[in-house]
């Protein structure tokens, strides 16, 4: 494949960004709703997002495909869900959050709540890129054939 991104590409881009964008505000909404979570801290969760400017890679999905038991030298559990688990904990995003709510007084609901909306976005992102990847890949082996 060259370095131009086909029709079919963009168009899936295209259609996957609305999807992560419909999904966020729906969960924004229903936190707020819910009262949950106030509006500034919603705001803050996605203001280090933005900043994070984190983008999964190439190199992201080779690495997972090539050693799909293994992270960081250790054995992943076989439990899928576990797995979720240990990446949600392990994940940066969190953290970055907590640090910038220091001065909050969180109670464990708001940590839940601010947990599952983190592990969303997290999710919903990476499965858009996972979408792409193997878009691309594909695209790739039928244009070889």
């Amino acid at each position: 494949m060259n370095d131009e991104k086909s029709k079919s590409l963009k168009e899936l881009e295209k259609k996957l960004s609305r999807q992560r964008k419909e999904v966020s505000e729906n969960l924004i909404k229903k936190k707020l709703d819910k009262k949950n979570l106030d509006y500034d801290t919603i705001s803050m969760i996605l203001q280090v997002f933005e900043k994070s400017k984190f983008r999964w890679q190439k190199e992201h999905f080779e690495n997972f495909d090539s050693e799909p038991e293994n992270f960081r030298g250790k054995e992943l559990p076989k439990n899928n869900r576990e797995c979720v688990m240990l990446g949600v904990r392990l994940g940066t995003m969190r953290g970055k959050i907590i640090y910038n709510l220091q001065n909050m007084q969180l109670t464990e609901k708001h940590r839940q709540d601010i947990d599952d909306l983190i592990w969303n976005f997290v999710w919903h992102s990476w499965q858009e890129a996972r979408i792409i990847h193997n878009h691309i890949i594909n695209e790739k082996t039928d244009s070889e054939s």
